[in-house]
């Protein structure tokens, strides 16, 4: 599928983006680092407000690459919702950090509160 394409379905793009973000335990701030993009960016894209056809092109191939998938496997991607978060990776966190039950349990809630604030805001 071409960028120009992509760049059209930027509201499905989005939405996959934030599944497969969500899916692979990374908060956003880490995630931009990760992809060599700006936060403020990151949020554009995944709200699908990025205007500039050739500024979305740079950066979608940028989170492209850091995600080893292609364009049609994020377009067709799909969450496994009873997948669980596994591990955080956070700026700040060290590296054997591994989650307690319970911690998994309130990270899943506070994405639930995340996800209605989405919706309503």
């Amino acid at each position: 599928m071409a960028f120009d394409d992509l760049f059209e379905q930027r509201g499905l793009v989005a939405s996959k983006l934030k599944e497969c973000i969500r899916d692979r335990g990374y908060t956003k701030v880490s995630f931009a680092g990760k992809a060599n993009i700006s936060r403020p960016t990151l949020d554009k894209l995944l709200s699908g407000g990025v205007d500039n056809k050739s500024s979305f092109d740079k950066h979608l191939q940028k989170i492209l690459k850091m995600l080893n998938m292609n364009d049609e496997e994020l377009l067709f991607y799909h969450s496994d919702t009873v997948q669980t978060v596994s591990a955080v990776y956070s700026q700040n966190a060290p590296l054997d950090h591994e989650m307690s039950d319970v911690a998994k349990r309130q990270y899943e809630l506070l994405l639930d509160v995340v996800d209605l604030c989405a919706i309503y805001y």
